[in-house]
This record gives structure tokens, C-alpha cells and sequence, in this order.
């Protein structure tokens, strides 16, 4: 699928150095235009560092940086035209409204019309409240304003560092909704760095991981479920008759324990063997009450194991 699709952002090779700290080690990432990339890693790990590379506001030691086919070196405005970013906090001016604050903001570039400002404005589920004052909007609304602000010159690649910071649940679910939208139906590449691996899980399709400044890897969230599957799924089967069903399971990896049976079945054919478990039981007299998979470690687990270990290798 990555074969057919556009890449946005392209990173080979980068180094910084700030001081005598080597912060950045050969960092490599290719993010596509419709998705939602997540730059996943722990506090320190390098993720604003490299972020603050992109969009321009620090200058690389070694290494290439691309957007749309553009180097950031050698046509540094051609490859800027296609970001829109917030790094930390967005900026307002709060005795203004949200839409003075666009305003203000597009005369900053060409071509951006009146119409396009409604337009982000309703992406971003801010048209009821866009004419009142920035000093009124509660932090999830000035974040979805950022967004707005971001995105006014139709980037391609779209850049938000740690942008649910502070975000009560409703602002973050509110926010998730609103990239994914920009990412799946906009057709906008949109990168997030974080260093939750919960919000991660629900708001990307991919994730590059970075630890110490050294990318250990790139997984779809499905790869990630996958390996923390370890190839095995559990599932919990309550029974009337743990004897019967002893007996109509044997010679399969299984367990009980008062009146539940725990059997393990491969992940890579998982419902064919469930299944086949169940019609097993019935045929040997053994009512079943319920069946349901146990849940595997969580994927911030994972993500511990895979920072600890430096990488791991996923199929």
C-alpha cells in the first residue's frame, strides 16, 4: 500500500549536534500525504528537536530533509510553502476575535480569501464561537484555532508538537477527530509528535518511534497489535461442566480455573480456531455462557519494550 501512496515528508540521514550533545543520530522517516503519522517517543527522546528542523526554526548538521520533492536547503521557501506547524503553543492576539486572528495571519500569504477562512473555520468546528474574543476560548479552542491558522494555506504536510498538552478529555477527542478528518478526507499528511502511547493508538496509522535521538523504527498500528499478540490470542470460555470440557479439548493448550476454560489459539487464524473450540464443546455436552479474548499487555507496554530494547523487528 506505501508503494502506491504520495510521500510528503522525507528525512535521510539527520544529525544535530547542539553544544557537545549529539542530539539527532541518522534520523530516517517517509510520511504520506492522507495519513496521520505519529512521532512517537519519551520526553528528551529528540522529537521538537527534529520538528523545529523541519519547519525551519533550527538548521541541520548532516543529512537531507524534503517536502514534496523539495529540499529544505537547497529550495528552502518551495519546501516551506508546503508546512503548516504549530511547535509548543499557538500564538493569538487575545483582544482580538478568532477570525480577526485569521485575518490577520493571511495577509501574511497570498491567497488566502475570505472564503477559505469559513472554510478552516467549519473544519475545525469553530463556527459558532469564531467572533468571539481569543481572551473567551478555553485551551482546546485556541488549539483548534492553531489548527486552523496552520492549515489556511492549503499545506501538504501538516506538523503539531504534542498539540493535546493540557487537553481535558472531551478537547482531546474533539482534536483527534479533527486531524483525521484533515488527514483521511484533506488528503493532508499530518504528523504528531507525543509520548502517549494510548493517544497514539487512537489517532494514527502509523508511528515512528525515536529514543536517545535514534529513530529504532516504523509501525502501522496494526504491526504493534500484532507483536504484542506474540502470536498468540488467549480467550476466557465460562462453562457449565469443566470436566466435559477438559475432555472435549484434549490434546489443545488450554486451562482452567473454577468454572473458566482458557485456551490459547494462534492470532493468524484466530476465529477459525474459536470457532472450531466452540463447536468442540458443544458436540462433547458442555454449555457455554460466554467467550471473550483476554486482553494482551497494553500498548504502551510495547512501546516500553521496544525503547528499552532499541527496536524491534516486526513482520
Amino acid at each position: 500500500m506505501e508503494n502506491n501512496r504520495t510521500i510528503a515528508l522525507k528525512i535521510s540521514g539527520l544529525n544535530k549536534t547542539l553544544g557537545k550533545k549529539h542530539i539527532l543520530h541518522d534520523i530516517d522517516l517517509e510520511a504520506y500525504k492522507g495519513e496521520v503519522f505519529g512521532f512517537l517517543g519519551p520526553n528528551g527522546a529528540g522529537k521538537t528537536t527534529t520538528i523545529k528542523i523541519i519547519v525551519g526554526l533550527l538548521s541541520l548538521d548532516d543529512g537531507e530533509i524534503e517536502v514534496n520533492g523539495f529540499d529544505i536547503r537547497k529550495n528552502y521557501e518551495k519546501a516551506l510553502e508546503g508546512i503548516g506547524g504549530i511547535v509548543e503553543n499557538p500564538e493569538m492576539y487575545k483582544h482580538l476575535t478568532g477570525k480577526q486572528n485569521l485575518r490577520q495571519y493571511a495577509r501574511m500569504r497570498s491567497g488566502i480569501t475570505e472564503k477559505r477562512i469559513n472554510e478552516v473555520v467549519n473544519l475545525v468546528g469553530l463556527s459558532n464561537r469564531i467572533d468571539e474574543k481569543i481572551s473567551k476560548y478555553s485551551l482546546g479552542m485556541r488549539q483548534r484555532l492553531g489548527v486552523a491558522q496552520s492549515i489556511l494555506h492549503h499545506p501538504s504536510v501538516l506538523i503539531l508538537d504534542e498539540p493535546t498538552n493540557g487537553l481535558d478529555p472531551a478537547g482531546i477527542k474533539e482534536l483527534r477527530d479533527i486531524l483525521k478528518e484533515l488527514a483521511h478526507k484533506e488528503n493532508i499528511c499530518v504528523i504528531v509528535s507525543s509520548h502517549l502511547m494510548s493517544e497514539m493508538e487512537l489517532m494514527c496509522d502509523r508511528v515512528g518511534i525515536i529514543s536517545n535521538g535514534k529513530m529504532l523504527g516504523v509501525y502501522t498500528i496494526e504491526e504493534m497489535i500484532n507483536a504484542n499478540k506474540n502470536g498468540v490470542i488467549e480467550y476466557d470460555i465460562e462453562v457449565n461442566d469443566t470436566e466435559k470440557a477438559s475432555e472435549a479439548l484434549e490434546g489443545r493448550d488450554f486451562n482452567v480455573n473454577d468454572m473458566i476454560v482458557t485456551v490459547s489459539v494462534s492470532s493468524d487464524n484466530s476465529k477459525a480456531e474459536i470457532s472450531k473450540i466452540i463447536s468442540d464443546l458443544v458436540k462433547g455436552g458442555t454449555d457455554i455462557y460466554y467467550v471473550t479474548p483476554k486482553e494482551n499487555k497494553k500498548l504502551e507496554d510495547v512501546f516500553i519494550e521496544i525503547t528499552n530494547s532499541g527496536g524491534v523487528q516486526i513482520d
